[in-house]
């Protein structure tokens, strides 16, 4: 299956799990969380870098370049949301990598629990990201209303949560004064994915110009299945599997890029598509790049697809 910078089809749909790790904080203290370990302060505040590609073989989806300033810091989890995270909030696990089926079975050495989860949609995605802000007594960022009426995020059932394409779900609004989870902008994923390389003119892994397969689970090296999270090395910021594993959701829309500098950008309004990042276990090493962008409905459930929770630093 190719995930080439094109919209993703039915075709792809399956289900998938993963599972939570415990995993220690590289630059920061962990903020006081009964589930989440291991995020990573990242000063974002005031910094600029050129967003996108310009080199030849760049897909159009990653041009032009264009300068992108931040006013705020964040915090970003060092892995992917884990099938174990997932369960302990959602009571379910969708993932379609588990079981003792020989494509699915989780390789030797390694622990199930801690699988990235997937097959999760981006409705999913960001029920899971009010949930658990409301379990760690943080502010819930979404907002989402039904006819008038706000979802009861800490009692929605998560079969409750749409699978087809949902107009008031797409109506979110996100709050990102707010102190709760989230997933990060497309700006902040891509910024925090380059680790401190700021080279764009190559190709450029999260972690690494040259040795993709030391830091990422792609086609190349995968067989065909997820990994354990934090298996392989993490890039300058001490993030773990950003160019592969599972794709990871935004929040953006997808919209294409203007040739104009930018703060704080959060995507298109409205749109069709929401932005998935990173590159993933049937990628090709030329889609992991940091700056490759794939286009997906919001309801789709796909097993390549998971998420990484950020939260705004107060």
């Amino acid at each position: 299956m190719k995930h080439r910078f094109k919209v993703l089809t039915l075709v792809s749909v399956v289900s998938v799990a993963f599972m939570l790790s415990s995993c220690k904080s590289i630059q920061e203290p962990t903020p006081s969380s009964t589930t989440v370990q291991g995020m990573v302060k990242l000063k974002l505040k005031g910094k600029s870098f050129q967003m996108g590609a310009s080199y030849d073989g760049a897909n159009n989806f990653e041009k032009p370049e264009h300068r992108v300033t931040f006013t705020r810091d964040i915090y970003m989890c060092d892995h992917e949301v884990t099938q174990a995270e997932w369960k302990a909030v959602m009571e379910s696990n969708p993932s379609y990598f588990q079981g003792e089926e020989a494509n699915k079975k989780v390789a030797n050495g390694e622990v199930q629990e801690k699988r990235p989860v997937e097959q999760v949609s981006w409705y999913a995605a960001i029920a899971y990201c009010n949930k658990l802000s409301i379990i760690d007594g943080l502010q819930p960022c979404y907002s989402v209303k039904v006819g008038r009426t706000e979802v009861d995020w800490e009692n929605l059932p998560y079969d409750d949560i749409p699978t087809t394409n949902d107009a008031d779900w797409n109506e979110v609004d996100c709050d990102f004064s707010k102190n709760g989870y989230r997933l990060p902008t497309e700006a902040e994923w891509e910024y925090a994915a380059r680790g401190g390389i700021a080279d764009t003119d190559k190709v450029v892994w999260a972690g690494t110009t040259t040795e993709l397969g030391k830091y990422a689970w792609y086609k190349g090296n995968s067989n065909n299945r997820t990994h354990e999270v934090k298996k392989k090395l993490p890039n300058g910021y001490g993030l773990y599997d950003m160019s592969g594993n599972v794709l990871e959701w935004c929040w953006d829309w997808y919209g294409n890029y203007e040739n104009t500098d930018a703060t704080d950008p959060t995507g298109a309004w409205p749109g069709t598509y929401r932005v998935g990042r990173g590159g993933n276990l049937d990628s090709d090493a030329a889609y992991c790049r940091t700056s490759a962008r794939n286009l997906i409905s919001p309801r789709f459930r796909i097993n390549f697809l998971g998420f990484r929770l950020v939260r705004s630093a107060q």
